[in-house]
């Protein structure tokens, strides 16, 4: 859990050498509480309670503030703007019994599950994240070659295709047995079999048999027209394969299976696909969500060598050794995720 404090007083100077602080007040004040009876809470004491609770996370979030802000200039705004509009997504689902706006509540929620005590805090620990985001995105970016995007676009890249198709699905009801489920399955398979039979022996055009069979309603009545569509565009895996399996003017010799039923595809005509220099923006980033995706690691390290390349120097020595327990605690659990997620 992220805990911060806010220094009313003056901003903490840190110094030290071999673990020995010397830390100081802008102002030059050694005294951060004075007492009548000449007491004093100093700033030693106050640093020195600092390091044993949360100083690791307060200095990680002021080096990176400091770090980001200057590396992504541009992003200011923006990162403001996505703050802001997170905050106000989060109010939508903390209403009370006659749906107005209840802040006790969401107050309550940031701080059992994020630890911020105000909405200004969380809010500014989700706009140095949206930073952080960007500086990950950068990061794996980077680590793609020419050669990488070459081969995607060699292997991936495709035109976009005129596609028709028939759609047939069961009757399937959930009330219904399996045995009763797996028999209106063979119906609705049967059933585009025999549609495939018809094309075959060309007894009626596709645009026809779409019209009197599909059971898509939003494209029966155009022929079973889909448009140009590419890969991804109709949301399945299977009917992408057969699409792009299909010679142009060719159909479906077996039904396809997905999971809205059964299929028949017709590929119509084919565009050219787009040149690379046009495609070469998106596959880096599909490449670079992927390296992400597959390696929890990266997240960790993006941040690591960008303060790294800032010249991020902890000198007091104590703090350092939190700070790299810290990132090594993070690598680890990355490690874990990426051994988790490959099982």
């Amino acid at each position: 859990m992220k805990k911060k404090i806010i220094l009313g007083v003056a901003i903490l100077t840190l110094m030290s050498g071999c673990g020995k602080t010397i830390p100081t007040l802008e102002n030059g004040q050694n005294a951060v509480v004075t007492f009548e009876d000449g007491s004093k809470i100093s700033v030693d004491e106050l640093y020195n309670e600092l390091k044993k609770s949360y100083a690791t996370s307060l200095i990680i979030d002021m080096i990176d503030k400091k770090i980001l802000e200057d590396q992504y200039k541009d992003e200011i705004e923006a990162s403001k703007t996505y703050a802001a509009n997170y905050i106000d997504s989060l109010k939508n689902y903390s209403k009370d019994e006659n749906g107005n706006y209840n802040e006790q509540e969401l107050l309550a929620s940031i701080k059992q599950y994020y630890g911020y005590n105000s909405l200004e805090e969380f809010q500014e620990s989700v706009r140095i994240n949206f930073l952080r985001n960007k500086a990950i995105d950068d990061y794996a970016a980077g680590l793609i070659s020419d050669k990488d995007i070459e081969k995607y676009y060699e292997d991936e890249i495709v035109g976009d295709r005129e596609v028709l198709h028939i759609q047939i699905i069961p009757d399937v009801k959930d009330s219904m047995t399996d045995e009763e489920k797996k028999s209106k399955e063979e119906e609705a398979e049967n059933k585009a079999k025999s549609i495939i039979a018809s094309l075959k022996k060309g007894e009626k055009s596709f645009e026809d048999l779409a019209k009197e069979n599909s059971q898509d309603d939003s494209t029966k009545e155009s022929g079973g027209s889909l448009g140009f569509i590419n890969k991804g565009d109709y949301g399945s895996d299977e009917f992408d394969k057969e699409v792009y399996n299909l010679k142009v003017g060719e159909f479906s010799t077996t039904p396809v299976k997905t999971t809205n039923g059964y299929e028949i595809v017709f590929v119509k005509s084919e565009n050219e696909k787009a040149s690379l220099d046009s495609k070469k923006d998106d596959i880096k980033k599909t490449l670079a969500d992927k390296k992400l995706t597959e390696d929890a690691t990266l997240q960790v390290t993006a941040i690591s060598e960008l303060r790294k390349s800032k010249g991020v120097n902890i000198i007091d020595s104590e703090v350092n050794k939190d700070y790299n327990r810290y990132v090594d605690r993070l690598l680890e659990q990355a490690r874990q995720s990426n051994l988790d997620s490959s099982k």
